[in-house]
């Protein structure tokens, strides 16, 4: 039986109001790291400002917010990235041709102008309720203020709000209201209902 992987695809969001060269250097800071800490298997970045991720499929969603999240976070200007993740085979190894790197690839080219997150299957079905969900996420990542894209990152991938608080050396009380007028529990919610849906 082929693996099942997630692709992520993505492109930095605006890229002609944006100095690309300390974006590309932020992001493959972020990509290594996550790396590290074993998130995500590999990365490339390429064509200046696009890039693709190889992750296990059950983190492929989780990563694509955590990575637009991470760069809201880090600029005022509000960094931004189009981001498509392909759920799918991973074809022998290093060819790229898998039916997760087509979904990846496929889902990018075809994202509408205003949409920055898309996901695609092997299943049409599955590709129809997902695409009819994902804008309701998708339009909650983008409000985030720098503030709260600060506070929700870190979240993310820590256990409680008394961590964060003293990660970021704020008071417990300021983490939690800024979590809850993120909408974090809900964001949080939505992508364990999609990995669901997409297993």
């Amino acid at each position: 039986m082929k693996a099942k992987i997630s692709v992520i695809t993505g492109d930095l969001a605006n890229s002609q109001q944006v100095d690309t060269a300390s974006y590309i250097a932020h992001l493959d800071k972020l990509l290594s790291e996550l790396q590290q800490a074993k998130r995500l298997q590999q990365y490339d970045i390429f064509r200046g400002d696009s890039f693709q991720i190889v992750s296990k499929p059950e983190q492929g969603l989780l990563l694509a917010v955590y990575i637009r999240i991470a760069l809201r976070a880090s600029n005022t200007a509000h960094w931004d990235a189009r981001l498509a993740i392909g759920l799918g085979t991973q074809q022998a190894k290093n060819t790229g041709y898998g039916s997760a790197f087509l979904n990846s690839g496929n889902s990018l080219d075809n994202m509408a102008k205003n949409c920055y997150l898309a996901l695609k299957t092997d299943n049409e079905k599955i590709n129809s309720i997902v695409s009819d969900l994902l804008p309701m996420l998708d339009h909650v990542i983008g409000r985030l203020s720098q503030s709260e894209a600060k506070i929700v990152q870190a979240r993310m991938f820590t256990g409680t709000n008394k961590s964060v608080a003293a990660a970021l050396q704020k008071a417990t009380s300021t983490v939690s209201a800024t979590l809850k007028r993120a909408a974090f529990d809900e964001m949080m919610r939505f992508i364990t209902a999609i990995n669901r849906i997409t297993s």
